[in-house]
Order: structure tokens, then C-alpha cells, then sequence
């Protein structure tokens, strides 16, 4: 046996164990992926985050019959969608519409995902390809591009830059047609490949949708098939980057990616591919948020963290501006919300530790006990009377009258 016959052996043997393990993940029936203890599982999840709804409440309750209602209903092909809860939502000031499903859809849609949708589209991802995915997220993204900065230093020093892109409208965007034709790819099984399809075409009856557009186009925000759909809709763009161009440190967060390079008129001719590559695929480029940043002497902001690689070596991660501003204007509209009695003040307090949880991540100690002080100041009364101590970086202490809250005094201070 020559040396080209063992190597193609050794290819075909790779090849299909490849083919075996997609088949274990690809190759499951209908029955498989949704049934009676699936749909179980599924609707406890569903439930997660949202108990204080009534009809949360009403499923959870009698969860067993409305699962099993469920399942009869999707294994006869009778499912008939009855619309969307729409509202509107401030974000940044930025008003949102958001069509929210209800809990019974949201319940066939989790089974779906879980139980197929996304082991079967995340075996083509790339690592960092990071968002909605078991063991990656935010902190995940954001570790794995300070690791990418301190190899490019080890490599080039503080040579080229970083080009990041984002989509313009992204999910509202996606066209159906091709989310469609790249499913059938993925899905063997017609029975579900149908149920995927009625999902995406659910789509069209959201507030936002252009009912009068020749192409059907757009998923919802929060719905967990649209969000597997997202990640897998930009993924060519991934492996252009990655398989074709070579590019060593790349990543993407859903609508936000990045390339870095040590040559600048490498990162601009990625940046001109990019819109080709995304008008092929049906999507468009913000450009305004199309930049390429040189790492001498300049920072960028990549999900909302400012970053900054040091003449040293060092990258350094701060809170962005946007972020501070939105925080003090919650502050004060929250303190008068449960002043008027239109918020409780345990919400407040919990949104507030939702943000310092994302500002935790970041190396900006001081801005973040300047806030805290912030907050504690404003809450006081409420935070006085609180059971439990508030967590901050404060000095705490427990009193007659509850809890006190001081701010540290460094050494240096002292002595002077």
C-alpha cells in the first residue's frame, strides 16, 4: 500500500465518522424530538424568568394537560398560531417594538430547539461564534477577545487594528427564502422541517412585518427558533473569514463582529468583501458602525465595554460611556417611580444589580463605587430597611436604625 492510498484511507475513515456523528444529531424523527417528555421539559424552562405572569401561573399549573395538548396538536399537523402579544419597550432611547409570544408557542419552539435545532445548526459554527449557546455568552466573547489582543501584541506589537461590523436591522432582515433553503440542509426529517417552517413564517404577522413586500423577510426578537436562525444566517460570512481568509482573531456576538489584523489594507479589503458577501446573503451593513481602528494611540467599544491595548501589552476593559449615562438616567427615573408607588423598590434594586453584574466585568472599580454610592444615596430609606445586606462595594454595617453604608477610605487618605 502506497502513501496516497493509506492517507485517502485515513481521510475516508475521518470522513465517516464525521458523517456518523451528524447522522446521530441530523438524522432524528419527528417522534424523537418532540413527544410527551420532551414538551415536559420544555414548558418548565419556558416558564423560567416569567412566574409572575398570570398566564405563566395558569400553564405552569396545569402544565401536564397543556403539554399533552400540545403534543397532539403538533404530532396531527394542526397547529393554528393565534398571534403575537405586541408592545413597545425603551431602550437606551430607543423605542422597540417587540412581539412576545405566548407561553404555549414559546413552550413547541424551546422543545424544537432543544432537542434538535441547536446541536443540528451549532455543529457547523465557528468557536467564536458566540452568542445564546451552552457555555458561551458575553463573558465568553468578551474573554476570548482579550486573549486575541494579547496574542496579536505577542505577534505584531501594537501593528494594524480591528475592523468591526454590524448588520443593519438584523433580524428584521433575514430572508425567509433563504433561511428556509439552508433548514432543509440541516433537517432530514419533512415533518419537522414543516414545523421549523411554520414557525419563520409566524413571522409575518408581527406588528413590525411588511406584509406588502415581495420577499418575505424578518424574525421576531426573543423567540428562541429566530435566535438559532440568527446565529446561523451570517455564519458563511464566519467561515469566509476564518476558512478562506485566514483571519486568526475573529469573532461575532450575533450582529456584531470583529476581525483584527496587523495590516490595515487587509482589514479594508475585508471590510469591502464583507458588504459583498452580505448583499449575497440578503443582509445589510450599518455603515456608520463599519469601522476599522488603529491600536496605537485609539480605543474601540465592542458590546458596550471600551477596550484599549496598552503601549505595554496590557488590554484594558472600561465601562462605555452610553453605559454610565443609561445607568444614572434609570437611577433617577426609578426614584421617582417608587416614590409615586409605580415601581417597588426591590425591582429597582434588582435592575440595578443586573447592570453592576455587567460592570463587574469590567477593570472600572472606581466608576463602579461611585455609582454604588449613587444608588445608596438616592434608596436610603429603602435600603436601610432591607432585611438582608445590599451587595456593593461600600463598607456595610448594621444598626439600630438598619443598615449603614460607607464609602472606603484609601490608606493613602487616611494618613493625609
Amino acid at each position: 500500500m502506497t502513501s496516497e492510498e493509506r492517507r485517502e484511507g485515513r481521510y475516508q475513515r475521518r470522513k465517516a465518522k464525521r458523517e456518523a456523528k451528524a447522522r446521530e444529531v441530523t438524522g432524528k424523527s419527528f417522534g424523537e424530538v418532540v413527544n410527551f417528555g420532551n414538551l415536559i421539559r420544555a414548558g418548565k424552562g419556558a416558564c423560567d424568568g416569567s412566574r409572575w405572569k398570570t398566564s405563566t401561573i395558569l400553564f405552569e399549573a396545569n402544565l401536564l394537560s397543556e403539554c399533552k395538548d400540545i403534543d397532539d396538536t403538533l404530532t396531527a399537523e394542526r397547529r393554528r398560531f393565534k398571534g403575537f402579544h405586541s408592545f413597545t419597550t425603551v431602550e437606551h432611547g430607543k423605542a422597540r417594538a417587540i412581539d412576545a409570544l405566548p407561553i404555549k408557542e414559546r413552550t413547541g419552539q424551546k422543545c424544537l430547539c432543544q432537542n434538535y435545532l441547536t446541536k443540528a445548526y451549532s455543529r457547523s459554527f465557528i468557536n467564536t461564534n458566540s452568542a445564546s449557546l451552552e457555555g458561551r455568552g458575553m463573558d465568553y466573547a468578551l474573554e476570548t477577545l482579550c486573549g486575541q489582543l494579547r496574542a496579536h501584541y505577542r505577534k505584531h506589537g501594537l501593528q494594524g487594528g480591528i475592523y468591526q461590523f454590524d448588520f443593519k436591522g438584523y433580524f428584521g432582515s433575514l430572508p425567509h427564502d433563504r433561511i428556509k433553503a439552508r433548514a432543509r440542509k440541516i433537517i432530514q426529517d419533512d415533518k419537522l422541517f414543516r414545523l421549523y417552517c411554520s414557525y419563520i413564517d409566524d413571522f409575518l404577522k408581527m406588528r413590525t412585518a411588511d406584509r406588502n413586500a415581495e420577499r418575505p423577510r424578518g424574525v421576531g426578537l426573543g423567540s428562541e427558533v429566530s435566535q438559532i436562525t440568527a446565529l446561523d444566517a451570517a455564519s458563511p460570512i464566519d467561515h469566509y473569514f476564518k476558512d478562506r481568509r485566514r483571519v486568526e482573531a475573529y469573532g461575532r456576538y450575533m450582529d456584531d463582529g470583529y476581525a483584527i489584523s496587523p495590516s490595515l489594507e487587509e482589514l479594508r479589503d475585508l471590510d469591502r468583501c464583507n458588504h459583498l458577501m452580505a448583499a449575497d446573503l440578503g443582509l445589510t451593513l450599518n455603515d456608520k458602525k463599519c469601522t476599522i481602528t488603529p491600536f496605537r494611540h485609539h480605543s474601540f467599544t465592542f458590546l458596550k465595554v471600551r477596550f484599549t491595548l496598552q503601549e505595554s501589552g496590557k488590554v484594558t476593559m472600561k465601562l462605555g460611556r452610553r453605559s454610565i449615562k443609561a445607568i444614572r438616567r434609570k437611577m433617577d427615573i426609578f426614584r421617582r417611580w417608587v416614590t409615586e408607588g409605580k415601581m417597588d423598590a426591590e425591582d429597582a434594586i434588582q435592575s440595578y444589580q443586573s447592570w453592576r453584574a455587567h460592570a463587574k466585568r469590567c477593570d472600572s472599580y472606581r466608576t463602579l463605587e461611585a455609582m454604588d454610592a449613587r444608588f445608596v444615596s438616592m434608596f436610603a430609606p429603602e435600603l436601610r430597611r432591607r432585611k438582608n445586606k445590599f451587595p456593593c462595594t461600600l463598607r456595610a454595617k448594621k444598626t439600630r436604625a438598619g443598615w449603614e453604608y460607607t464609602r472606603n477610605i484609601p490608606p493613602a487618605q487616611k494618613a493625609a
